[in-house]
């Protein structure tokens, strides 16, 4: 295995870094998909950009993407 093995975890990082300023990207978990680790991309809704380029990159470095819509999120006040 080694060094050279990526995690799940440093995955969701660069995953979240790459993708984050996209519009309609809400955020990135960690998941599951056909019994094993899978990154899960919630998104804002099924026509949004990120949710269209995603269509066709169903993995990132070697883990499956699973897209979920989650609408938009907006933080309440304190």
């Amino acid at each position: 295995m080694g060094s050279l093995m990526k995690t799940i975890f440093e995955a969701k990082e660069r995953f979240g870094a790459r993708y984050r300023s996209e519009e309609g990207f809400v955020g990135v978990g960690i998941g599951r998909a056909a019994n094993s680790e899978a990154l899960r991309v919630y998104v804002a809704g099924s026509d949004s950009p990120i949710a269209q380029k995603l269509k066709s990159e169903t993995t990132f470095e070697g883990f499956p993407v699973v897209v979920k819509v989650a609408g938009k999120f907006r933080a309440l006040p304190a």
